[in-house]
């Protein structure tokens, strides 16, 4: 009873209070509005899984720093345009790469049997043939528990000049309140719509990293900085939205050319020619060689040998298929997926040919350090886009590295792939010397060999334009790997790994 009474007498107390504090806050008075802020809120992790990148490559040829031997597996990819930017943009990526093999020494102290990996790719816009903008972005990991750090770098050039383009070149920062971040937040909003609630803060910080591109200024926002739950994230502001904020030219205005600059090889050659000379690869009707191309018809019982193009396509492509046609041999091109479309006719003219176009990965990564889900991704997007361009799709792939674990074959399986590999390798991603080449290769090659080149390489084709008619003249037929092991081994097994017929 006596516990009920103070538990009553609380509840009364409350009620007095309630209404002195009723009473003493006149109804007229009233909070001070302020504009509603955009609510915080914990976004999902932005994950395009049905929409694999596609590179784009309007300016620079490629050029390829590699490393295929680990235990720092290497693919940085980044363009050279022909003209003096060219040492700044090489400069960067080589630098970029001395830093990572450094840091991956000191793992290695406290880790020796560490394997690592750097992966970066470019892509490049060509704009009215006066503006190119180029994206660098990528990855690297030292040992598979550590977070893959992300790569991000880009470059603006003024082809007329032959100058980069700072950020404040390209936009008038001091628009940034007027116009610059409304547009950018609202492009954010419509490209990424779980950036809602992340973007009331935006300034000249942002705008750090640019690409001039053919729809606007594409603004990169590095991954888990400005936007720290996001991974790297870009938004394109279209030239006409940007009215004052823009500096660079638009008078005519920025039309897309309809084909990109002339951009030679970036390393002349003193001993096989300069940047801008071409390869002569000969004519398929050029009678000047010494024995008959090689017959469609092969020999079982005869010495046969398949070639294989890795890193693909690329600006040789056609020039090895030239260079095949005039012998009448085939390869076998192993493709990276991210780039087919950059090549879709010379990929289509392969096939036309007789010759054969099998993944190596969509943006070759070391398919041994990914999981299962990961793995299958990877090589179903592969497929998907080499069917759409050559209308066929080779049941193989060529793993990047080499590399092969049980995940990887228990997912080529499920697939009904095979593995392919090789059992000569000249290493031309190492020497670039077409001596070396043609010398490495001549010294190994066996019948049923399965030789691995890169077709990214032009001291690579020139290397072959010896090698094939020499291969010939041993008596070796050229044929595609499918052909080669399906003549010595019968009907191919998926999952199985192979290494020569």
């Amino acid at each position: 009873m006596r516990r009920f009474f103070q538990l009553f007498g609380v509840l009364v107390l409350a009620v007095i209070l309630f209404s002195i504090s009723a009473v003493a806050t006149p109804s007229t008075v009233k909070v001070p509005e302020r504009p509603p802020m955009e609510p915080v809120r914990t976004p999902t992790p932005i994950i395009q899984v049905d929409q694999p990148y596609h590179a784009t490559i309007e300016y620079g040829i490629p050029e390829v720093i590699k490393h295929n031997d680990g235990p720092l597996f290497t693919y940085i990819r980044f363009p050279q345009g022909g003209n003096s930017t060219d040492d700044e943009i090489a400069q960067w990526a080589y630098q970029f790469y001395d830093d990572r093999v450094n840091e991956f020494y000191f793992v290695q102290e406290d880790e020796p049997d560490a394997l690592g990996e750097i992966n970066v790719h470019f892509d490049s816009y060509l704009v009215d043939n006066r503006y190119a903008g180029i994206f660098q972005s990528g990855d690297y990991s030292y040992y598979l528990s550590m977070p893959k750090e992300s790569v991000l770098k880009t470059f603006n050039i003024d082809l007329t000049t032959a100058s980069f383009l700072s950020s404040a070149d390209i936009l008038d920062f001091s628009q940034t309140e007027d116009i610059i971040a409304p547009l950018l937040r609202d492009r954010l909003l419509a490209e990424h719509p779980g950036t809602y609630g992340h973007l009331n803060f935006i300034d000249e910080t942002w705008l750090g990293q640019l690409v001039i591109t053919q729809d606007g200024i594409m603004v990169v926002i590095e991954g888990r900085t400005l936007l720290q739950f996001f991974d790297t994230l870009t938004a394109t502001l279209p030239y006409e939205d940007l009215g004052a904020a823009l500096r660079i030219r638009t008078e005519p205005p920025l039309d897309v050319a309809p084909t990109p600059a002339p951009t030679p090889v970036p390393t002349p050659d003193p001993v096989h020619g300069g940047p801008d000379d071409p390869v002569d690869t000969g004519s398929p009707d050029d009678t000047t060689q010494s024995f008959p191309p090689q017959s469609d018809n092969i020999d079982r019982s005869g010495l046969i040998i398949a070639l294989s193009f890795d890193d693909g396509p690329g600006v040789y492509t056609d020039q090895f298929l030239d260079l095949l046609e005039k012998y009448n041999v085939r390869a076998t091109f192993c493709t990276i997926g991210n780039l087919v479309n950059t090549q879709k006719e010379a990929l289509a003219r392969a096939v036309e040919m007789g010759c054969e176009v099998i993944g190596h990965s969509w943006d070759h990564k070391n398919l041994a350090k990914l999981s299962a889900d990961d793995v299958k991704k990877q090589l179903v997007d592969t497929m998907t886009v080499i069917e759409a361009v050559t209308g066929t799709a080779t049941p193989m792939f060529r793993p990047p590295y080499g590399e092969v674990n049980t995940t990887m074959k228990d997912v080529a399986a499920e697939l009904g792939l095979s593995l392919v590999n090789w059992n000569v390798d000249p290493e031309d991603w190492n020497t670039k010397d077409p001596d070396a080449v043609y010398n490495a290769v001549m010294h190994q090659v066996k019948n049923n060999a399965i030789i691995l080149s890169h077709e990214i390489y032009k001291s690579t084709l020139i290397a072959y334009q010896r090698l094939i008619p020499d291969l010939l003249a041993h008596g070796y037929q050229i044929v595609t790997v499918s052909e080669l092991l399906t003549i010595r081994l019968g009907e191919l097994e998926p999952g199985r790994v192979y290494y020569n017929g």
